[in-house]
């Protein structure tokens, strides 16, 4: 079976491209099936992660405009260039490839529709993977500053999601997001993410320090961690806070000096290696507004951490078992998640136990369970 897995660029060293990679370089590793790659908006740039040698890329150079710093005239007209120039480079990539199934990821949402009737069309098999809440990944959603492009978007979104017609599954990462697919796919699957580390034990509950890690962007929440960081009482003034993360981090800088916090919070680049901050931690603390699962949660529960996170969509409540493996607060309850920390921070037992129970309880997550609900998958389509 050939397989051709489809995503705009594989250039940050964050969840998807980790993920992704993982789950092909197992596949390459592990069954006879080919594995295929293809991106567009690659640029030329390295890959995040490294791929199996068994695996064949062949990139597309094509980019989809934002829509910042141009009139919206000028970047409609160099978005329909770029889809047609899309739609003429992905015929000719399936009729060199042959694959049997094509998997793209919901990345590249805006190409959708070319990804699923051009597949249909040359009898190759699709399925689509959301990795984030159903929702943001429309084009209306990215319009609603303006009425009028808000409805002319939401038209659009019609168009794409009506090709789904043409897919022959929807894979979800929880339960939670079956809804909003449901109503455009009659197959869905949830199958969640695996864990794509190798996890390096917590190596001393004593060590007064939170991580923390994701992009620095609004849906993961910095901000709201940082005031309630802000809160803790003097008790706990000593401990320390590490963030890891890519993009802008000036805006939670701004927090961190308005609240004279430098001494005990750190905002850091991202890093390939996450286990090991892990392990040098005593707690992990998700703060973000909406997940598509989650994985980082998993992944430091791995590692033994236990973990505290607001109760957002989507997978936090399908990951932590709340009050044996972690504790879920209430969404955007700032005071909820002070208290949630110092509950943990205050008892050295407690993390252990939690801890503990964490690296149990994750199991469910291994690689080889989850890529089994993969491989029916492909078989059963």
């Amino acid at each position: 079976m050939r397989i051709l897995y489809i995503i705009n660029r594989m250039t940050n060293l964050a969840g998807i491209e980790r993920i992704l990679t993982c789950k092909m370089n197992y596949i390459a590793e592990e069954t006879s099936n080919q594995v295929l790659l293809t991106t567009y908006e690659q640029q030329g740039r390295p890959l995040s992660f490294q791929l199996n040698k068994k695996i064949e890329y062949r990139p597309i150079d094509v980019i989809l405009p934002l829509r910042e710093g141009q009139s919206f005239i000028k970047w409609l007209t160099a978005y329909h260039h770029a889809r047609k120039e899309f739609k003429k480079e992905f015929h000719l990539i399936l009729q060199e490839l042959h694959p049997d199934i094509v998997v793209c990821t919901i990345y590249s949402y805006q190409v959708l529709d070319i990804i699923c009737n051009i597949s249909h069309r040359l009898n190759i098999k699709t399925i689509l993977e959301s990795h984030t809440k159903g929702e943001t990944a429309s084009m209306a959603h990215k319009f609603q500053y303006n009425r009028t492009l808000f409805k002319l978007f939401t038209m659009w979104d019609k168009h794409i999601m009506t090709s789904l017609k043409n897919c022959q599954c929807v894979v979800t990462l929880t339960k939670q997001d079956v809804t909003f697919w449901k109503q455009y796919s009659k197959h869905i699957e949830v199958i969640p993410n695996m864990l794509t580390i190798t996890p390096q034990k917590v190596t001393d509950y004593h060590v007064k320090r939170i991580v923390s890690a994701g992009r620095y962007m609004t849906e993961k929440g910095f901000d709201r961690l940082l005031e309630a960081w802000h809160l803790l009482s003097d008790n706990y003034q000593d401990w320390q806070l590490f963030i890891f993360g890519n993009e802008d981090k000036s805006p939670y800088q701004h927090i961190v000096d308005q609240y004279r916090m430098n001494n005990r919070v750190h905002l850091l680049s991202a890093t390939s290696n996450i286990a090991e901050e892990f392990s040098k931690s005593s707690i992990y603390v998700m703060s973000s507004r909406f997940e598509g699962f989650g994985l980082v949660l998993a992944e430091a529960m791995s590692c033994g951490l236990p973990c505290i996170s607001f109760d957002c969509p989507y997978g936090p409540r399908e990951i932590i078992r709340d009050g044996q493996d972690g504790i879920l607060v209430e969404d955007g309850n700032i005071q909820a998640l002070t208290r949630a920390m110092e509950h943990l921070m205050s008892d050295v037992a407690l993390r252990q136990m939690m801890g503990n129970m964490a690296i149990r309880n994750i199991s469910r997550y291994d690689p080889k369970a989850i890529m089994k609900q993969w491989y029916q998958l492909f078989e059963n389509i």
